[in-house]
């Protein structure tokens, strides 16, 4: 499997989510900005601060494509769900759709 971390940088309350098969895989990330040096947070509590739970998210996501075999986003904190499509790239892409990173991020 790809290490998705190397690949995605974006705020946290945004998650991806990989369908194989009938298992949900939320990619857990890595902080690269942390001031005031908190602890990093499970993904039961980051999705419970947003008022939310990793099953009920899975649940949206199963209503919005069908379960179709992929890379979906979620917005915890506005309560959004996304397909992406099948590869890192289509992340990427709905991520710029959606205002968040740039097309080459060196410059």
């Amino acid at each position: 499997m790809i290490d998705f971390d190397t690949y995605i940088t974006a705020p946290i309350y945004y998650r991806v989510v990989r369908r194989c098969g009938t298992q949900w895989h939320f990619v857990k990330g890595e902080t690269f900005y942390n001031p005031l040096n908190l602890p990093k947070p499970s993904l039961d509590s980051l999705f419970a601060t947003f008022g939310t739970s990793l099953r009920s998210c899975a649940a949206k996501l199963l209503s919005i494509n069908g379960g179709e075999e992929g890379f979906y986003l979620v917005d915890i904190m506005n309560k959004r769900y996304y397909y992406c499509g099948k590869s890192i790239q289509d992340i990427k892409s709905k991520l710029l759709e959606l205002g968040i990173g740039r097309p080459d991020p060196h410059i």
